[in-house]
């Protein structure tokens, strides 16, 4: 198991920010919390000298708070175009390809679906990011990651009975 040090402290306090922004309903006190956690992870992923997650992290914090305000295809172009130029330029170990990968397809997402697509995409997004917060050592990262797979499981259970409710009656 990591040691518990500064690092893992303040990514157990990004894991909190992140827990609180599913206690919220409204959709931009969400955005703002998910883009607050962002942040903080990138000072969790900047202590652990992981510079692929800061880059993917901080691009992540941009990418919500800039779709909350636009769907456009240029702008959303432009955060993938930055997010692998500045990651990949930052990459140590071959593992880190799986935030680049899931943070550009979060990132597609986001600008360009909605509903069951978007929460799948977001979902595959998730296991990327667990897949590399796991090898990192990343103890808050990876306790966030797995919340996020159960919350946004057990959400798309739901709103697949409720279309096939739906398609039934």
């Amino acid at each position: 198991m990591p040691e518990l040090n500064l690092a893992q402290v303040v990514g157990l306090i990004a894991f909190l920010i992140g827990i609180s922004a599913f206690f919220t309903q409204d959709g931009y006190a969400f955005r703002r919390r998910l883009t607050i956690f962002q942040i903080v992870l990138c000072g969790h992923f900047i202590l652990m000298g992981a510079y692929t997650a800061v880059f993917a992290s901080a691009i992540s914090a941009l990418r919500t708070y800039a779709s909350s305000k636009t769907q456009s295809s240029g702008v959303m172009w432009s955060f993938i175009a930055l997010l692998w130029l500045m990651s990949v330029l930052a990459m140590h170990n071959p593992y880190e390809l799986l935030p680049i990968i899931g943070t550009s397809l979060a990132t597609w997402g986001l600008f360009k679906t909605e509903g069951l697509k978007l929460r799948a995409l977001l979902l595959f997004n998730s296991f990327c990011w667990l897949g590399n917060n796991l090898l990192l050592g990343s103890i808050g990262g990876t306790m966030m990651e797995t919340t996020f797979i159960l919350v946004n499981s057990y959400t798309i259970i739901k709103l697949i009975r409720a279309n096939n409710k739906q398609a039934i009656e």
